[in-house]
């Protein structure tokens, strides 16, 4: 799941404030996937099928938090593939209700608390622990002596003081890279930068079609330019602002207890809520008046009814039913499952 990135990759127009950036949570992540720590109720499972509503009994209800405009929340990372797909899913959704429902994107980093030394100690696994990692890795882990290795690259790459974005006394990353925590501050302050948010929009499918977590510090400016956004605005952003965005963001993943991208929210609502979901696939969840499996949960139209039914006075926009893109062939989308 690490990357490997290039450092010191500069385009002219990159931030000056841009050093390398790793997050240093990289080896608890992998071995927590490794160990089969489901990723399942927490609502990563992200699952593109079709998206209307079945004739079941539904086991659970979302309970919606109603206001006259309500505030979707998603937790992604730019270079998490889950992420990217929950985007691909929630634009049909900004599309229809983006005027009258407040639908931002939020971004999940990481910050040193401490000495890196200490830090890292604290937060890469334990190579006395690798007997077990390896009998619960499903063979992704070769041999106790393979577990011990992989551990000390990671200690290795987690004390790497370049490999991190410093601002002030601060280390900051991000899961897929310093590129990639580059790309999340710079989509922040592309959001911020108008009240029309397609130009944001279209700025995350470019990147998210043609740019990696190794290539975005020199790709991301031909995008935001095909989008209409000011690079300028953006660059001058991530050099002024980087430190107290990435702090505010930081502050809603530890108030929300968000875990991993994509993790979404509905007026502070998590949604779908862990109860929808069963082992063996088989939950359903009332959301309105619809009832959807639980490989719909995550589809266009159960995500807008969530919002739907979280209005004070749903708009007539409530009343369209989405449905869940197609790939070029005409096939509905497969089941992407896991996330970051």
């Amino acid at each position: 799941m690490t990357k490997k990135i290039k450092k010191n990759l500069k385009p002219k127009s990159e931030p000056v404030a841009t050093k390398s950036v790793t997050i240093p949570l990289v080896g608890v992540i992998i071995f927590s996937l490794l160990l089969a720590v489901s990723s399942f109720f927490a609502g990563a499972a992200w699952l593109k099928t079709n998206g209307g509503a079945v004739a079941v009994t539904a086991k659970n209800v979302f309970e919606a938090k109603k206001s006259d405009k309500p505030e979707f929340q998603f937790y992604v990372m730019s270079f998490c593939p889950f992420g990217n797909d929950a985007e691909d899913v929630i634009n049909p959704v900004f599309d229809l209700l983006g005027k009258s429902a407040d639908i931002r994107p939020q971004y999940i980093f990481s910050k040193v608390e401490g000495s890196l030394n200490d830090y890292c100690q604290k937060n890469v696994p334990d190579p006395a622990n690798c007997q077990m990692y390896v009998q619960n890795s499903q063979g992704q882990l070769k041999s106790v002596e393979d577990c011990k290795a992989q551990i000390n690259t990671m200690l290795k790459e987690c004390t790497n003081e370049s490999q991190y974005l410093k601002i002030g006394n601060n280390y900051y990353g991000s899961l897929h890279g310093r590129i990639e925590a580059n790309q999340d501050v710079r989509e922040i302050c592309a959001y911020n930068q108008s009240e029309d948010k397609t130009n944001w929009l279209k700025f995350v499918e470019n990147v998210n079609k043609n740019c990696t977590d190794k290539n975005a510090d020199t790709c991301w400016e031909d995008q935001a330019k095909q989008a209409g956004l000011d690079t300028t605005k953006i660059t001058e952003c991530f050099n002024n602002q980087a430190g107290e965005l990435i702090e505010k963001e930081i502050a809603l993943t530890t108030k929300n207890s968000v875990q991993g991208s994509p993790t979404l929210f509905v007026n502070g609502i998590a949604f779908p809520p862990e109860s929808a979901y069963t082992q063996d696939n088989t939950g359903t969840l009332k959301i309105g008046n619809k009832v959807f499996t639980q490989s719909q949960y995550r589809s266009p139209d159960a995500i807008k009814e969530a919002i739907c039914a979280s209005f004070n006075r749903p708009p007539k926009e409530c009343k369209t039913t989405l449905e869940t893109p197609k790939s070029p062939d005409g096939q509905v989308q497969g089941a992407t499952e896991g996330g970051c």
